[in-house]
């Protein structure tokens, strides 16, 4: 009787028949339609999941929903990818190591792709900000836009 050996599955590639996670479905920031972090908004997220107790499953939920001056607002989440699963549908960036999850009606409606993700420090005003390519109209806070 001879003992075949299979070849191990690469570190980046799940076994058959186990969860794929969303770091490994994740698609480059960098894409020209995907959804990325500048270094300060990074290092903001990532202050975010190191004060929770599970910081390897956290990612960053991305969407919209209809509301504020201008129609649609977008909402900025941490989530813990045991309690929160990503959909098969979600759309899912990797930028500057972290995983950003965009569930895909808000990906279309809001018309997300080329985002940018921000964060000001500043004396008038201090939080994440949004540089989105395809709003059409923003309202004068920067929290809402039509698409």
């Amino acid at each position: 009787m001879t003992i075949e050996k299979t070849p191990s599955q690469p570190a980046d590639r799940p076994a058959a028949g186990s969860q794929v996670t969303a770091r490994q479905r994740a698609k480059s920031g960098d894409d020209p339609q995907g959804i990325r972090l500048t270094e300060l908004a990074a290092e903001r997220v990532r202050e975010f999941m190191a004060r929770t107790d599970s910081p390897q499953t956290q990612y960053l939920y991305f969407g919209v929903k209809g509301g504020g001056c201008s129609g649609l607002s977008y909402v900025l989440d941490l989530r813990d990818e045991r309690l929160a699963p990503v959909a098969e549908t979600d759309e899912v960036f990797l930028s500057r190591d972290i995983v950003i999850v965009c569930d895909l009606k808000s990906f279309v409606v809001g018309n997300l792709g080329g985002t940018t993700i921000d964060f000001q420090d500043g004396i008038m005003s201090k939080g994440f900000t949004f540089n989105n390519p395809n709003a059409k109209q923003r309202c004068g806070c920067g929290a809402s836009y039509s698409a």
